[in-house]
């Protein structure tokens, strides 16, 4: 893979880690506020916390990642 075709996946990877990070907040939030339904959206949260951690395995092969990154997402322009 050329260094062009690596850039494009690692800007698709960081795109779908920043989609899934905010559905994660949104799950963690709602449990947070719904406590009653945590049985119901546990599982699907979990998903999301695997997820991000395979795609940010992914990303580390390539490039150093921040903490604020990791946590806040990547800067897309």
């Amino acid at each position: 893979m050329g260094k062009g075709e690596i850039a494009l996946v690692m800007q698709e990877l960081k795109m779908k880690y920043n989609y899934i990070l905010n559905r994660y907040y949104n799950g963690c939030n709602y449990i947070e506020a719904h406590p009653e339904e945590f049985d119901k959206y546990i599982d699907k949260v979990m998903m999301f916390k695997k997820e991000l951690e395979e795609i940010l395995s992914k990303i580390q092969e390539e490039e150093k990642t921040t903490e604020s990154e990791i946590l806040g997402g990547f800067n897309i322009c």
